[in-house]
């Protein structure tokens, strides 16, 4: 009777702990991250006698989660890739949005500034054209620091997105940590049992940290997970972990950057995150926002130093020769916070054509300067010495230091990243806009031959000569003279330089046929300049001269298109595979209530007949004990 009393009792002591089990189960059917638990019940030792051994009833041998290593690790790295994909998507629809919108968009500005000057080349004398081409113009310009200031917006909307973002994955990694602790303290009180409860938070800690950064679990002496970045970078050592920080960077304290604090000190670890919605941000920066506004930047500088170029080549109405049309920042040189020397850059653009839309460091190694892409890290070829007499040049830059720089000092240079919002309208009077050629050529009624004038055109509006009328008499059919000097050869067709300005003539002159250089002054009705001023959109300025204003606009919002789509694609794709690891999950770990109300029915049954057996045993007892009375 006591065996039966003592195999009844484990069994009720045995299935009630299965239905706390099961309880848990249910009560926990909606926690996130919680993995169905499962008891696991095994025989007692049986006691032996002559004629055999008689059982002694059942025990929980363990309290077991549900739980896949594999599927848990599949279903971070794809909550790390969605959540990348999907922050560089919202960043990049903003900057699709902004410049693909009619209404603020760049391209649509620019069309309308060229097609208000091609208006003003059908009437050049006309002030409502004139004012049509201002108010295009500023447009121009208040549509480029509007975007400028978007992109501003969107910067900071970064640096929270960096500041929000290391805040959690400091305090999952901190959590971690302590739960490392907790899982090695349970262990060592339980014997090695598995403190489930614990486990499965630790797991969806590291879950949620994985939307923030790609990371690497790496399990130590079957107790704790040490993280790492996917670079390797320590996140969580044990019982510790580093803390992440922002702080402004080495040439900008208003662009953060990511910091690392550990034993060995304080340092930048932003170019060695990837993966998670940080990671999403910081390429969003790197490989989008960036060049965005570098190419702004290019396309500003290039229009602005075409049309200045063009329009002091022109006459206004009151006769005067043209001024800057735009006016524009200069190329930012930044010295690092670290430099020791008191040096300071100064930069210049020497040639449109083979500006980039890059960023370069220069450092000094106390002999020479070296110049390096910071985008790609390559060397640039310079030549020059760096002072101002002698500039270093590279890139279509010329780079000036105003005295030498310390042994390891260095000095960004953005040549146009911060240019797009600085464009501005440098006239404002209708009549200063130079609509006419600075200077015209005119053939003396006299002449005999059929020589003829095809262009002319002002080549060096800073030529001290330019209005000086000059006159250039043929001396026989294939040479001339330039105010009664000189004897050149004539080749129809070719052009002939006088005083910055070009002249083509064709067909045969007559000796003594004359054609006079002059001044414009009065041409009211000329249209010359503004028609090269609208032909601006096509000439080819950047890319050595291959890639228009127009060109440039086009492609920058067709990059921007196509990296918002390919992100979007890419974000859609990587929460398929989110979803499927997180099903796959939920088929091994979540909790089903039919199963676990099939189980609760299940022990309930056991629970009775184990209390129906102890009461039948206790019977039995107290018949016994009456015999004996």
């Amino acid at each position: 009777m006591a065996d039966m009393m003592n195999s009844a009792l484990s069994a009720i002591v045995s299935y009630q702990r299965a239905l706390a089990t099961t309880s848990h189960n249910i009560a926990n059917v909606n926690t996130e991250g919680y993995s169905r638990q499962s008891v696991s019940l095994s025989t007692n030792v049986p006691q032996n006698f002559g004629f055999g051994a008689i059982g002694s009833g059942v025990r929980v041998s363990t309290i077991e989660r549900q739980f896949d290593q594999f599927v848990v690790d599949q279903m971070r790295n794809s909550s790390s890739s969605y959540h990348q994909a999907q922050a560089y998507t919202d960043l990049a629809a903003q900057v699709d949005r902004l410049l693909s919108d009619p209404n603020s968009g760049i391209s649509s500005a620019l069309s309308s500034f060229f097609n208000s000057m091609q208006q003003l080349s059908d009437d050049p004398s006309s002030i409502p054209a004139r004012q049509g081409v201002l108010a295009e113009a500023d447009n121009l310009t208040s549509r480029l620091a509007s975007v400028a200031g978007q992109f501003s917006g969107i910067s900071q909307e970064i640096n929270t997105r960096m500041r929000s973002s290391v805040e959690e994955i400091n305090g999952l990694s901190s959590h971690i940590a302590e739960l490392n602790e907790a899982i090695t303290r349970a262990r060592a009180q339980t014997g090695g049992n598995e403190p489930n409860d614990l486990l499965d938070q630790r797991d969806q800690a590291l879950l949620e940290l994985s939307s923030f950064m790609d990371i690497k679990v790496v399990k130590q002496d079957g107790d704790t997970m040490n993280v790492f970045t996917s670079t390797g970078e320590s996140i969580v050592l044990n019982n510790r972990s580093m803390a992440l920080g922002v702080t402004g960077s080495e040439f900008d304290p208003t662009r953060l950057e990511i910091t690392l604090e550990s034993d060995s000190g304080t340092r930048e670890i932003s170019g060695l995150i990837r993966g998670g919605s940080l990671g999403g941000v910081l390429n969003f920066r790197e490989e989008l926002m960036d060049p965005a506004l570098a190419q702004l930047g290019r396309m500003s500088y290039g229009l602005a130093e075409a049309a200045n170029s063009q329009h002091r080549a022109g006459m206004t109405l009151n006769g005067e020769l043209g001024g800057d049309l735009f006016s524009i920042a200069s190329p930012e040189g930044v010295a690092s916070r670290n430099n020791t020397g008191g040096a300071l850059v100064t930069v210049g653009i020497t040639d449109t054509g083979d500006l980039t839309t890059d960023n370069y460091l220069l450092q000094y190694n106390g002999t020479s300067y070296q110049l390096f892409n910071a985008r790609t890290g390559a060397a640039e070829p310079t030549t020059g010495t760096g002072t101002a007499a002698d500039p270093l040049l590279a890139a279509g830059m010329s780079i000036s230091l105003s005295t030498t720089p310390a042994t390891g000092d260095r000095f960004l240079i953005k040549p146009t990243s911060n240019m797009s919002g600085s464009l501005e309208l440098a006239i404002s009077r209708p009549d200063d806009l130079a609509a006419a050629a600075a200077t015209r050529v005119s053939a003396a009624s006299t002449n005999r031959g059929d020589a003829a004038l095809v262009s002319s055109s002002v080549i060096d509006a800073t030529d001290p000569q330019l209005l000086t009328t000059a006159t250039l008499e043929f001396l026989s059919p294939t040479t001339y003279q330039i105010n009664g000097a000189g004897s050149f050869t004539y080749t129809p067709g070719t052009a002939i330089d006088i005083n910055g300005s070009r002249l083509t003539l064709d067909g045969t002159p007559a000796a003594g046929d004359r054609f006079t250089l002059s001044s414009n002054s009065g041409g009211v009705g000329d249209n010359r300049n503004a028609l090269a001023l609208a032909n601006l959109q096509d000439r080819g300025l950047f890319e050595g001269g291959n890639t228009s204003v127009m060109d440039s606009a086009t492609t920058l919002l067709g990059d921007v298109a196509v990296a918002t789509r390919a992100s979007s694609v890419q974000a859609s794709s990587q929460l398929s595979l989110l979803e499927q690891s997180v099903a796959r999950r939920e088929s091994v770990s979540g909790v089903n209530l039919e199963e676990e109300a099939a189980n609760m029915l299940r022990f309930q049954q056991a629970y009775q007949a184990a209390s129906q057996a102890v009461s039948t045993s206790n019977s039995l007892f107290q018949t016994l004990i009456n015999a004996f009375r």
